[in-house]
Order: structure tokens, then sequence, then C-alpha cells
């Protein structure tokens, strides 16, 4: 029996919203939506949940098109992101049905391990080294660090000179070996992140990640072209971005960044990353999905990984563990408990792909009702300009 007989959004601490998909027959897929705007996706989760109840879970592609067009409006980050979950957790139902884990359903591995990375905690450049020093004795060969306060639109050198500092520290306690990527988290302006990446590339970074904000014009994309060309670093940039039509104009006909970031979590799911790992293989740019919240994201990632020749390099939050949650400033990870039987493990900077069914993991969801008191959305972060203008986060 294969159709839906339950399926609800599950709360996981820190911050993470699961989606519990079982079917008539008493299997259970996972799947995960972003971890941010808990009041509005807890509700069309759980909406979503009960209109699929019935549905058979074999026709993963049809099943998400019908519940995406089926009502006059459309798509926003809402909707977009509880798909997102129910097209993880059909695909994990699926690969546990035919005994098989989601990359051979999707043609086979082009590759058995995935390189990862992870991002770095601190207040101040001798914390952010050392949450750096302390990534590389878990075996990372590559870190990333997001330095930029409340920025300018306008900035000098001189008003740089803080994020500077954080990167040649950083720099200064790996090595020449080790990979620094920066983000940028969309904080500065164009013309702002022009001054940064300057200010940045001699310290011979990995990838610089949103160095200004997507606004889904061709203002955006001039911007991101001219700063590409203009200088040696990799640019990356995705997480916002939802639709396909959004990441062809980064794409095609010429590409305006280097590295392209799909969050699974926000722009369909599995398949929808695979296809848009196709574009960018057919514009010879890397795919490195966004992965910051809970280890079911960061599996079905691994699946996507282990079928997309394009695939580079892969974000992760957790690796297995759930609770507390965030990080330690200079140090590593902080988790309570475990939500997974099995963590995924880094070998020189590597995770295996898991050969197990599904998403090739085993969620041990009675731990969560016992630490359900860590649960803590925080709400957006807000920061603001000396003189009370809102700055972005």
């Amino acid at each position: 029996m294969t159709s839906i007989r339950s399926a609800v959004c599950v709360r996981c601490p820190p911050r993470w919203l699961l989606f519990r998909v079982e079917t008539a027959d008493g299997s259970v897929g996972w799947g995960e939506a972003i971890g941010d705007l808990h009041e509005e996706l807890e509700n069309a989760l759980n909406a979503l949940g009960e209109r699929v109840q019935g549905e058979d879970i074999h026709d993963i592609s049809r099943l998400i098109e019908t519940h995406r067009k089926s009502r006059f409006w459309r798509d926003g980050p809402i909707l977009d992101s509880a798909l997102s979950a129910l097209e993880i957790a059909l695909w994990d139902l699926k690969g546990k049905e035919f005994g098989a884990p989601i990359y051979e359903l999707l043609g086979g591995k082009v590759r058995d391990k995935v390189r990862v990375y992870r991002n770095l905690w601190g207040r101040d450049p001798e914390e952010f080294a050392a949450s750096a020093s302390e990534a590389i004795s878990q075996s990372m060969t590559a870190v990333k660090v997001s330095p930029a306060g409340p920025t300018p639109s306008v900035v000098s050198r001189e008003s740089l000179r803080g994020m500077v500092a954080i990167v040649d520290k950083i720099r200064d306690s790996v090595g020449p070996e080790i990979d620094i990527a920066v983000d940028l988290h969309g904080r500065l302006t164009p013309a702002a992140s022009r001054q940064a990446v300057h200010a940045l590339s001699k310290f011979d970074l990995f990838f610089i990640e949103e160095p200004c904000l997507p606004d889904g014009g061709a203002v955006h994309i001039a911007d991101l072209r001219a700063l590409r060309t203009a200088q040696p670093v990799a640019i990356a940039t995705g997480e916002r971005l939802r639709s396909p039509y959004a990441f062809s104009q980064h794409l095609f006909p010429n590409p305006v960044v280097d590295i392209i970031q799909p969050d699974l979590s926000m722009v369909g799911g599995i398949q929808a990353a695979l296809n848009i790992g196709a574009m960018a293989s057919a514009a010879q740019i890397a795919l490195a999905p966004h992965c910051p919240y809970g280890p079911v994201q960061l599996a079905a990632s691994l699946q996507l990984a282990a079928s997309c020749p394009s695939h580079l390099i892969q974000e992760f939050q957790s690796l297995g563990g759930a609770g507390s949650g965030g990080g330690i400033p200079g140090g590593g990870q902080n988790w309570a408990f475990d939500l997974l039987e099995q963590s995924f493990e880094i070998e020189n900077g590597h995770v295996d792909v898991p050969p197990k069914p599904g998403l090739g993991i085993s969620v041990l969801e009675e731990e969560i009702g016992e630490y359900m008191a860590m649960w803590n959305p925080h709400p957006p972060t807000v920061w603001s300009h000396p003189d009370g203008s809102y700055a972005e986060w």
C-alpha cells in the first residue's frame, strides 16, 4: 500500500521543520523545510499534509506539479518550501520501497564521496581563527566565514578593516592549503561589494558568496557579471533564488557567477536541484547547494551530490546532531542529542554517500519529544546603521 496515510510537520530543536510522511503500510519518509518562517511554514506543511492524504507516492513529479499549480496563487517561499519538504520525503519513501538509495533511482553515482564545509563562529578575529583551527582538527579541508557586519552603501578601504582582519587571521591560522570561502550574506551593495572583493582577494579565497542581494532584475545580473570578470575570486550565489527561470538568468546565455547555490528545501527538492545542476553543467558552472539546517536536508543534498556531475562541495550545519544548536564562538558545533541513528562522518574533508535505501538515514524521532524544551525558533535578526536606518543582515 503506497498511498499517503498522514503527512505532518514535526518541530525539531533547535529550529528545524521536518516533514513526516507515512504510507498506509507504515513506511515513513522524511523531508525538511527551511528553518525560518516558522508559523507560516508549519501551517503550510500541515495544510499540504491534509491535501495529499490518500495520494500515491510513486508519481512524485505529477504530485508536486499538481499541488504547485492547482490553486490560482502560485509560488512564493512558503509554498515552495513546503512542496520541497514533501518532495524529499516522497523520494525517501520511494527509495525505501525499492530498497535503493535515491541516487540509484536518478541514474546512479557519479562520485562515491562528497567534499563538505561548514561555517565558522566567532565575535572577533581570534575567535574566528580558533573556530577554523577546530574545524581543521575535525578533518575539514574547507571552511566558510561571514565577516561582514552592518555595512554602509558606499565604503572605503578603512571601513572594511574589520572584515579584512578576520579573514587575515583565519588564513594565518589554517595556512595556505585550506580553502576559505567568504559569505557576504547580501549585506553589501554592489558598490561596497566591489571594494570588499578587491580587499579580500589577496587571501587566495575559495569563493565569495552573495556579494550583493539579488533583486530579480537586469541591473543585478549586470553587476554580478562585472564583478565576476573584474577580479580572480570565484563568485557564488543562489540560496535566495527559487525558480528555474531565476537560475537560468544567472547561467545563460553567459554565466554571471562561477558557483550556483540552490537550497533543496526551497527550490522544489531533489529533482529540481538536479535540473539546476544540469543547467550549471551546460554553462560550465559548479553547484554547491545551500544547507544551513538539519541533517535531513543534508542527507537529501548528499543524494543530489552523488548524482550530479557539476556538484563541487556541500555546505552542512549538522552531521546528525540536534538540540541546542548553533556553534560555539571560537569552537565547533553544539548539539544536545543525536537525531540520526548514525551520524555522517568526515574523513579528509569528505563524507561518504550513504548506501542505504531512500535518504540513507534513520531518524530517531522519539528523541525529538524528549528535548522539545530546546525548541527555539529565534526571531529574524535585525541590524541597523549608526544613524538608526535598517542594515542588511
